[in-house]
């Protein structure tokens, strides 16, 4: 088979959205001819089909319709592609953001409230903004001990009251949780 068959036969397939089968006849054209760029690109297109399909097709008819005009197509191909997957990349930190976004709305972890606390330079604005917006996730004792000697210095007594009777059966009889009731004043709560 000539260089023009292969390219043409490589050509079908890959209009045809077979780009394995494309890209076996465009590597068969660049062993017979390691500088056309059109095997060239055809293999690279094929292998960024496999992946997307109908962003290849977009790229080859672009790069058709440039190829004359352009003094690198190989490089503008690749350039494009590279672009494309940076994009993709982009999108895919947003996606991360989001998520991380969505997580803080579902729950704050305490170590990441404390650092919003150090962030404000204020407790009670701190924990006013997350009560309103989420849930403070606490997950170790001397978390739960550190947020009711906060919420009490800061007068949240009826809240750090709330948070003690609903945690408390968790730690039984255990003598560091039960002095956090000393905090809370006589007839405040």
């Amino acid at each position: 088979m000539d260089i023009e068959s292969l390219l043409n036969s490589a050509e079908r397939y890959f209009l045809n959205k077979e780009y394995e089968m494309a890209m076996r006849f465009y590597s068969i054209a660049l062993g017979v001819d390691r500088d056309n760029t059109e095997a060239y690109i055809g293999v690279i297109l094929s292998d960024f089909g496999m992946d997307y399909k109908e962003d290849a097709q977009v790229l080859y008819y672009y790069y058709q319709s440039k190829k004359s005009t352009t003094k690198e197509p190989k490089k503008m191909v690749e350039q494009l592609i590279s672009s494309f997957l940076s994009e993709l990349n982009s999108i895919k930190d947003i996606f991360e953001l989001i998520d991380a976004d969505m997580a803080f709305n579902e729950g704050i972890e305490y170590e990441d409230f404390l650092s919003i606390v150090e962030e404000k330079s204020n407790f009670k604005e701190a924990f006013e903004d997350a009560i309103f917006s989420t849930k403070v996730i606490i997950s170790q004792k001397w978390q739960f001990i550190d947020f009711i000697k906060k919420l009490t210095e800061n007068g949240y007594y009826s809240v750090a009251l709330d948070y003690l009777e609903a945690h408390a059966p968790l730690y039984e009889n255990d003598q560091e949780i039960l002095k956090l009731y000393s905090l809370l004043p006589k007839g405040k709560v």
